[in-house]
């Protein structure tokens, strides 16, 4: 019996060793936006890289455009993207752990245009490089004027000074002084997962495990109680296949 816990223990550790010599002592993604939901999940996965021995870091680039240099590799992967990016982007994939929902909100100038929907409003604005939104977007009519913005901060002063009827948002809630009344519309929630390139596709289940971890630990409910994020109305269980849709 001796020998056989013996020889057990001799082939984890030989496990662990390859499984450990595989995974990258360094990776680079694009810098978290300025969203809470986007600033949790910089920090989350910054301690989950740190325990594993990962230097992570978190690089200035367009959000528009890191998509592009994710898929090619030029970066690791994505900060938080919902997993319909990667139909659009083959090189991704998902580490098998929901990071938050992406709840998408419409908000409308009511002065302007009191009984507006998404269907109606004359005109708005949005972050571009937000798939989601993006999708959502090209449904409306090619009548229909869309500003798309660089940031969170360009695409919220676009509204609140009066050059658009209404701004749509996914992972960010406004809460902002406007000189006229605001309506909130809810529209739909997605899970978000942190993508890797797929040259990555060894740390996806080591990394899905510390999250797990973390999460057992405490640790990641008090990075969601101070950054105000709710956790995600469905969690995989481990094994388990990301899902697109709640």
């Amino acid at each position: 019996m001796k020998w056989l816990l013996l020889f057990s223990v001799m082939i984890w550790s030989v496990s662990y060793a390859e499984t450990a010599e595989t995974l990258p002592s360094k990776l680079q993604f694009r810098e978290a936006l300025t969203s809470p939901a986007a600033q949790y999940s910089q920090a989350l996965l910054s301690e989950a890289y740190r325990r594993l021995n990962i230097d992570a870091h978190f690089i200035d680039i367009p959000f528009g455009r890191s998509l592009l240099e994710s898929n090619k590799g030029s970066l690791d992967g994505e900060l938080a993207r919902v997993l319909d990016v990667t139909k659009h982007y083959p090189n991704l994939v998902a580490v098998p752990y929901v990071l938050f929902d992406t709840k998408v909100y419409l908000y409308i100038n009511q002065q302007r245009c009191a009984k507006c929907s998404l269907d109606d409003v004359p005109s708005l604005a949005y972050v571009r490089g937000s798939l989601v939104l993006e999708e959502i977007l090209k449904k409306l009519p090619p009548s229909r004027q869309v500003i798309s913005s660089g940031s969170i901060e360009s695409t919220k002063n676009l509204f609140l000074t009066g050059k658009v009827d209404a701004v749509i948002f996914a992972a960010y809630q406004l809460n902002a002084q406007s000189e006229f009344p605001i309506s909130e519309q809810f529209i739909f929630s997605l899970p978000d997962y942190h993508l890797l390139h797929r040259d990555h596709s060894a740390l996806l289940q080591p990394l899905a495990n510390m999250l797990f971890q973390l999460e057992r630990e405490g640790f990641t409910e008090n990075l969601r109680l101070h950054f105000g994020i709710a956790a995600p109305s469905r969690q995989l269980q481990t094994g388990q296949q990301p899902f697109a849709y709640y």
